[in-house]
């Protein structure tokens, strides 16, 4: 109720034909309307409360029976303080998403249209925008991938609470890339009705989902609606799904190299695995991170906590730190981090961060470079965040260490059909059983074959003596000596310094033997 007559009796205040009449006796004076130069409906309106003072109807009062307009409207002021927060449709508010790349119905269907296994990826795209736009998700499940292909729901969600996109409660998902769509929703409402009890039904939300447009939606969706057979019928086709994208960062950036159009200075982890992956012959397995991912369980944990301050994850290269990262999240069983991977966004380039900071901040960010680094700070307490560091850099001890591979984790990582144990023994040799040096010998490009450092005709010269002394330590004397000689008497300070410089590198020709350590070995 928005109407200031409660103060009246309060402030004293008696206006004839309105609170004497509408508050203490039955009826409405038509006199009183007449006096106010209103209908005798609109100021029943304002006396029942269903409209509030405005500046007009204090004037016409104050000119009728002499109350102040301002005092009037002091109480409107003063009852609206005072009144409980109208509710608010929280599911149908949506926050503000940047425009990365704005995805077109069409696009959408001739995505479908041109790619093969696309129903399994449309199951990874549904799966990403759920993670990343909706709210108190108890239990997402959109099988994709090399699990697609699994009986039951192709989807399933509990939730907490609702969205424009995801109801509240139990839902089943099924999708389809059919033209006739009408028949495969058709058919799939049909199956989950013998696949599921009735009472199961009553509480659960039936969601078609088709990268199609769809012209007889609404009547397919009436009809089914008024069978009663759910406790409601939902379906979304390929305009849905754009306006769906429109408020999810994640999937904007996901379809975006899907389609083509991928999105400048910013990646999802699953295009990260494939450029980390695809780059060697024969394809570089996810086995190679298992001993890693075991010991790093923590990290999940680390990222659900309040953002307070970032993961700094260490690593011998971006390339292989990102490796890492996407098959950590998407190990989403055990380690129950499934919904985070896909809320994880690689920022390459600076800038991007911040425009995305503008809008939207319940991603996790990580940078994979010093200039988008210094862009987190003053977010720090905001953004979730990891850090990709050099794995020799020194400084604090970073949260995680990804150390080159024991022999057996090596070995048994590698077993199978396309790695011999004659290959194995050499690639371990020549590796060092880092994985960032194993990708570089294996690499399909020449220019991957060759690391970054390698390209600074200074930076060679300078490693001779390193690589001539192999093990050393600044704290011993005698190996202080030795490096001078071997530098033609560079002070033993400028041989130190150059050190440091080296093992900061990515994919660096010296390693630390321990973490912030002054203890040194060349790898190459």
């Amino acid at each position: 109720m928005r109407s200031t007559l409660k103060f009246w009796r309060l402030e004293g205040i008696s206006i004839p034909g309105i609170t004497s009449v509408r508050a203490f006796a039955p009826g409405l004076s038509s006199a009183a309307a007449k006096l106010v130069g209103i209908g005798r409906p609109a100021l029943s309106n304002y006396v029942n409360g269903h409209v509030g003072t405005t500046p007009s109807m204090a004037s016409r009062i104050e000119a009728a029976f002499g109350v102040p307009a301002r005092k009037l409207l002091e109480m409107q002021a003063a009852f609206d303080a005072a009144a409980p927060p109208a509710e608010v449709a929280t599911s149908l508010v949506a926050p503000y998403v940047p425009p990365l790349i704005q995805v077109k119905a069409r696009e959408i269907e001739a995505w479908a249209d041109r790619n093969i296994g696309f129903r399994s990826r449309l199951a990874v795209l549904l799966r990403t925008l759920v993670h990343s736009t909706g709210r108190e998700l108890s239990r997402v499940d959109f099988p994709g991938n090399d699990d697609a292909e699994r009986p039951g729901w192709d989807g399933v969600i509990e939730a907490g609470a609702a969205t424009p996109w995801i109801p509240i409660g139990s839902s089943g998902w099924e999708f389809g890339t059919d033209k006739a769509v009408d028949t495969k929703a058709t058919a799939d409402i049909a199956k989950a009705e013998r696949a599921t009890s009735k009472g199961d039904r009553a509480k659960t939300t039936f969601v078609f989902v088709t990268p199609r447009e769809w012209k007889a939606k609404d009547r397919w969706l009436a009809a089914n609606r008024a069978r009663g057979q759910w406790k409601d019928v939902i379906a979304y086709d390929s305009s849905d799904i754009e306006q769906w994208l429109e408020q999810s960062i994640s999937g904007q950036i996901w379809i975006g190299t899907e389609i083509g159009r991928p999105v400048e200075g910013v990646r999802a982890l699953d295009r990260c695995w494939k450029d980390w992956s695809s780059a060697t012959t024969p394809p570089l397995p996810g086995s190679l991170f298992d001993p890693a991912i075991a010991s790093s369980r923590t990290l999940a944990s680390s990222l659900t906590r309040a953002p307070l301050e970032p993961v700094v994850l260490a690593a011998d290269s971006p390339e292989e730190a990102l490796a890492f990262l996407a098959q950590f999240f998407s190990r989403s069983g055990e380690a129950n981090c499934g919904p985070l991977g896909d809320q994880v966004l690689v920022f390459d380039r600076p800038g991007v961060l911040t425009k995305l900071s503008l809008g939207r901040r319940d991603f996790i960010a990580v940078t994979a470079s010093r200039e988008v680094e210094l862009e987190i700070a003053p977010l720090a307490g905001e953004i979730r965040s990891i850090v990709i560091r050099p794995r020799n850099a020194g400084g604090p001890k970073p949260t995680l260490v990804l150390e080159p591979l024991t022999s057996a984790a090596f070995s048994a990582a590698l077993r199978g059909p396309d790695w011999s144990r004659d290959t194995v023994t050499e690639l371990a040799r020549k590796s060092g059983r880092s994985l960032t040096i194993l990708r570089r010998t294996l690499a399909i490009l020449p220019t991957l074959r060759q690391p970054e450092w390698a390209r600074d005709t200074e930076i060679p010269r300078h490693l001779i003596p390193f690589w001539m002394a192999g093990t050393w330590s600044f704290d011993n004397q005698a190996d202080r000596e030795l490096l001078q000689a071997l530098t033609g008497g560079v002070s033993a300070q400028e041989v130190e310094v150059r050190c440091q410089r080296l093992t900061a590198m990515v994919d660096a020709p010296i390693w630390s033997v321990r973490w912030n350590c002054r203890r040194c070995c060349i790898q190459v």
